[in-house]
């Protein structure tokens, strides 16, 4: 085999609580994270150099696919040229960049199979907090800085994911962090996604950074409540913004307000997966 594609899918969170800032500079945190059906497109071939290139959105020279390619060859020798068909928004908390360094590190063990999986979760981690998730995906809970994974029973959700055309800067909205701050119940969280009970977990749908990114960016609030206008039995921000997702009680509900739905950059209705 000389090429091999692979989806690189978003990831949500469902909740996000940020314990402490940890002496490395890392803030410490609790997610219960979840895969949804948005993706990217990954096409990896081997080849005698690396190169990167993109549609629908362009990358930096300076990008996670690439550090994830090079940490593999460093380790390999091992190189592949890789092509991204970019269709998860930046700077939305949406987990683009690490799914697609993710996709990418599957997509190059496919090809060579020169690690074992212990040291590719590894190699992810160095590219980014994210990128060990999005390598197993599904629904999982998160703790250090995310790369401690507890795979957890999920549920089918019917989602609206939704974002202003203006970012946050992840680095950013950590620099002005305030701490402590309420903790999302996440326990509970756990309960009602093993039970399969939307009614309860819809309540517990909490993210620590939402109310510091909504003074960053106000429109962020503002989709919010216009999603939980439209039917959203709830609606939460993702990662560190700026993307808002709505949860609906079936497809055809988050389709009504997804049409209804005004003044966004981005909008698509999205189930876990």
């Amino acid at each position: 085999m000389d090429t091999t594609t692979k989806r690189a899918y978003a990831k949500l969170n469902l909740t996000l609580g940020v314990l402490y800032k940890r002496a490395d500079g890392y803030h410490a945190l609790d997610s219960i994270m979840q895969t949804i059906d948005l993706f990217d497109t990954v096409t990896v071939e081997r080849a005698r150099d690396i190169i990167v290139t993109s549609t629908g959105m362009l990358l930096p020279y300076d990008n996670t696919v690439r550090r994830a390619a090079e940490q593999y060859r460093a380790l390999t020798g091992r190189s592949a040229h890789i092509r991204v068909i970019k269709r998860i928004p930046a700077e939305a908390g949406l987990g683009g960049g690490s799914a697609d360094a993710a996709a990418t590190l599957n997509a190059l063990q496919e090809l060579f199979g020169e690690v074992d999986e212990k040291t590719l979760v590894e190699i992810g981690a160095k590219v980014g907090a994210d990128v060990p998730f999005c390598l197993r995906g599904g629904t999982q809970r998160a703790e250090g800085i995310g790369e401690v994974l507890t795979p957890i029973r999920g549920m089918k959700l019917h989602l609206l994911v939704a974002k202003p055309a203006e970012g946050v800067s992840t680095k950013k909205l950590f620099s002005l962090l305030k701490l402590p701050r309420t903790m999302p119940d996440t326990t509970s969280a756990l309960k009602a996604l093993s039970e399969g009970d939307l009614d309860a977990l819809c309540p517990l749908l909490y993210n620590a950074l939402e109310e510091p990114a909504v003074e960053l960016v106000p429109e962020i609030g503002r989709i919010k409540t216009d999603m939980l206008a439209l039917g959203a039995k709830a609606a939460c921000m993702s990662g560190s913004g700026s993307a808002v997702f709505g949860v609906f009680a079936d497809k055809a509900a988050a389709e009504e307000a997804q049409k209804a739905l005004q003044n966004v950059a981005f909008a698509q209705v999205c189930q876990s997966i």
